[in-house]
């Protein structure tokens, strides 16, 4: 039975919060000081934007963690990559991470620069190798710890985001998009594909500020003062679902996972520890998954036949990035999300906390 730690926080405790809840779920039984440790960043803009990527006081508090328990610095690697309409090195600057990636004095290893290599699984993929012709990863995180930094939000692809969504970037180039209409299998298949090459996996699952509505990007942010922890991917999203309001039976890359052993995803089966004591007792923020008109303009152009290679898979592909591009940052960010941005930084203590973490 895995064990997922849901522990409250708040910004004055977050480090205390962070360990606390790193204990609750055993992670040095699962974490080993004696192998390199990969921490996946999350970025889902390269924008500053409340609860759309992994925030500094997370990264932070889990480097301290490993640190003040005796994992090596220097065999620390924070790693992330960028898509189509993302830029690694931007996005590594306005989301806060540098400072502290200098502070820890770890290594950044931007996924573009990562050499991927083919990888042989014990098993047939359900969808990857057919959509992509391949199966790959950086070998530069083989054999390592593998901690996931995702937030808790809303996805107009998959319902939410979480452990499972955050191996996207981890595992699959710039071509991502081809993944879209069979998401749920893709993320399974990555799942197992990281069990794999890994030697261990953790997930510390950021509520501090969660989105909701068209995510993952287009969100009205609300704070959850909470954080979830795991040694079990498809654990860990299922008690998101709790967290969200959202019915976990309806998230089909859970009961895919469970289904093919790569985790549970029945709550029956998972001990709940930290500041809750089971499922029931899980507080619900009633978040609502929408999708956003881009994500909803790609799902239903990809249903009509053939209009994957028109669009994807040939140099038209220019256009639904600068689409996206013009539609997030020049129309929708400056219409409508900066407020929240405004609220964030200067209305919320965690938006405080956030800038405090600026060179």
């Amino acid at each position: 039975m895995p064990k997922v730690a849901v522990v409250n926080t708040s910004p004055k405790t977050i480090n205390e919060d962070i360990a606390r809840a790193m204990n609750d779920a055993d992670y040095s039984k699962f974490v080993s000081k004696d192998v390199a440790t990969t921490i996946k960043l999350n970025l889902s803009w390269s924008k500053l934007y409340p609860a759309c990527s992994t925030n500094p006081y997370i990264f932070d508090g889990m480097l301290r963690k490993l640190i003040s328990d005796g994992f090596d610095r220097r065999t620390i690697q924070a790693v992330e990559n960028e898509t189509v309409v993302t830029n690694i090195y931007t996005g590594t600057r306005n989301n806060n991470w540098y400072p502290v990636i200098k502070k820890h004095r770890i290594k950044f290893l931007p996924l573009i620069k990562a050499h991927y290599v083919d990888v042989k699984l014990p098993k047939k993929t359900l969808v990857l190798e057919k959509i992509f012709g391949e199966i790959i990863a950086p070998k530069e995180i083989f054999g390592t710890n593998i901690i996931h930094l995702p937030t808790i939000k809303t996805h107009g692809h998959t319902q939410m985001t979480g452990a499972m969504k955050d191996s996207f970037g981890l595992y699959l180039t710039k071509n991502r998009h081809l993944a879209h209409l069979k998401i749920h299998e893709v993320l399974v298949d990555l799942l197992l594909l990281q069990r794999t090459i890994s030697h261990s996996e953790f997930v510390l699952t950021d509520g501090t500020v969660m989105g909701d509505g068209a995510g993952p990007r287009t969100m009205i942010p609300k704070i959850g003062n909470v954080l979830i922890a795991t040694s079990d991917m498809v654990a860990a999203d299922t008690v998101q679902t709790r967290l969200m309001g959202i019915d976990q039976t309806l998230v089909r890359k859970l009961q895919l996972a469970k289904e093919v052993g790569l985790g549970e995803s029945d709550p029956e089966k998972i001990e709940i520890v930290g500041d809750y004591e089971s499922w029931e007792d899980l507080p619900n923020f009633h978040l609502c998954p929408k999708k956003s008109p881009v994500i909803a303009w790609n799902r239903g152009f990809l249903k009509f036949p053939g209009m994957e290679t028109f669009l994807f898979r040939s140099p038209l592909m220019w256009l639904p990035t600068q689409l996206s591009g013009f539609y997030h940052d020049g129309i929708w960010l400056p219409l409508k999300g900066r407020r929240w941005v405004k609220w964030f930084l200067e209305e919320t203590e965690w938006g405080a906390l956030w800038s405090s973490y600026s060179e």
